[in-house]
């Protein structure tokens, strides 16, 4: 898992976010308690931290009560970060 973070990190997550998404991708779907007591995350940070995933489209919120996040597949994810970055390059070299 760790790799992991540092990969998730390294295209612009924080640390407590690659590990919430981490988590996510191996239970696929879950509440935010469940997902804070598997990675670890405190529950008082935990809301901030999928609020920011589902801003930046890593997950989807399912609603009803409690909430359930649903995660984006990974190879999703990793492609639209790898043609964001890509941009990102290209635009800085023209």
């Amino acid at each position: 898992m760790n790799d992991d973070v540092h990969l998730l990190k390294g295209i612009g997550l924080t640390m407590y976010e690659a590990q919430a998404y981490i988590t996510l991708t191996s239970l696929i779907s879950a509440t935010a308690v469940e997902i804070s007591e598997k990675s670890n995350i405190p529950r008082s940070k935990i809301y901030d931290v999928l609020k920011s995933l589902n801003e930046k489209n890593y997950l989807e919120i399912e609603d009803g009560r409690p909430l359930t996040y649903n995660v984006k597949s990974p190879v999703e994810v990793l492609s639209r970060e790898k043609e964001r970055l890509n941009r990102q390059i290209e635009d800085s070299i023209t």
